[in-house]
């Protein structure tokens, strides 16, 4: 009885053998195939910010991401927006002759590779620096007494307001690239900023921080001094990719 067991076995071991390796050159297929298929690292990403578009204080803001190695990549922004296409009625209402730049400059690492078919999260460190300029007529007061605030005379000028914000952030996000080379990604971040107010019309600039903390959109000249911010937004891309993608061979 034991001698027929095992020449059982023995006999099922063939076919086992071929099952095993029929398995095992099917498993090699589908992980070659699939390593074939994984998304180029591209060569850069150029995006629209549209998010910015909606802001108070909106841009049409262009993106350039150049990816350094897999995981870091380097990003420059630039904007630049008129209250002439604010979504807002009020802001067009009350500062037709409003414009605003916006420069961010910003390198990230990405968790998983930038052209993972999964998406990755990243965290980033930035620089943003925003100049928004305003043309109005306004009644400008001279000789005035700083402690009372009275005027000797008021003067009608042209008068541009320079409003100047910088600041620096740490963000999170998620960034997704698709077959089709189009990228979306969304992120939000935290950090501080300084506010300085200016204009041409020659009127001395106090600082009146302590008094208008986490006033946002000033347009007195003063220095307000450093407070919170908060940056979010989401962003469409187009990545340049190699034509030809290499294919990652797997040792036998």
């Amino acid at each position: 009885m034991s001698k027929n067991r095992k020449w059982q076995e023995v006999k099922w071991l063939p076919y086992f053998s071929k099952w095993a390796l029929a398995l095992l050159i099917l498993v090699n297929t589908i992980v070659v195939t699939l390593h074939a298929q994984v998304i180029p690292l591209p060569k850069a990403i150029l995006k629209t910010i549209p998010s910015t578009l909606i802001d108070p204080d909106n841009t049409l803001t262009l993106g350039l991401e150049v990816p350094l190695t897999n995981r870091w990549s380097v990003q420059q922004e630039v904007g630049w927006g008129h209250n002439s296409f604010n979504v807002y009625s009020s802001e067009r209402e009350e500062y037709p002759n409003r414009q605003t730049w916006r420069f961010r400059s910003q390198i990230r690492y990405y968790f998983s590779d930038i052209s993972s078919p999964n998406g990755s999260f990243f965290i980033a460190l930035e620089y943003f620096r925003k100049n928004v300029l305003t043309d109005q007529i306004q009644s400008v007061g001279r000789d005035c007494d700083p402690l009372t605030g009275a005027c000797a005379y008021f003067q009608v000028l042209p008068v541009r307001i320079n409003r100047q914000v910088s600041a620096g952030h740490f963000k999170w996000g998620y960034a997704f690239s698709t077959q089709s080379k189009i990228t979306i990604e969304i992120y939000m971040g935290l950090g501080i900023r300084s506010l300085i107010v200016k204009d041409n019309s020659g009127r001395t600039m106090t600082n009146i921080f302590r008094n208008r903390f986490l006033t946002f959109r000033p347009d007195t000249p003063g220095n307000y001094g450093t407070m919170p911010g908060v940056s979010a937004g989401i962003a469409l891309g187009y990545a340049f990719r190699p034509r030809k993608p290499k294919s990652l061979s797997l040792p036998y």
